[in-house]
């Protein structure tokens, strides 16, 4: 079973391959910059404001890789079957 999915990835066209990648780093980027602002937080102000605003990026973050990952997916299922079609 988990073999059958890392060949399916292994499988995927090149551009939606970069679409996840780039949507993980930018994923990634997104919740340190929000653990970043919730650890400053944290430190030096303790504001709630502040706090909400880490943990918005943070979700926004989670949110964000998701959206890239199934797009990805996406593109490459109907790029496969675009092109099985023809």
């Amino acid at each position: 079973m988990l073999h059958k999915i890392f060949e399916r990835l292994n499988s995927m066209n090149n551009f939606s391959k970069n679409v996840i990648k780039g949507g993980c780093t930018f994923s990634f980027i997104l919740c340190m910059m929000g653990m970043a602002v919730i650890a400053y937080n944290q430190i030096y102000l303790n504001k709630v404001a502040t706090y909400n605003i880490g943990t918005t990026l943070v979700y926004t973050s989670i949110v964000t890789f998701a959206q890239f990952v199934i797009g990805g997916l996406l593109m490459d299922f109907f790029g496969t079957l675009l092109s099985n079609h023809e």
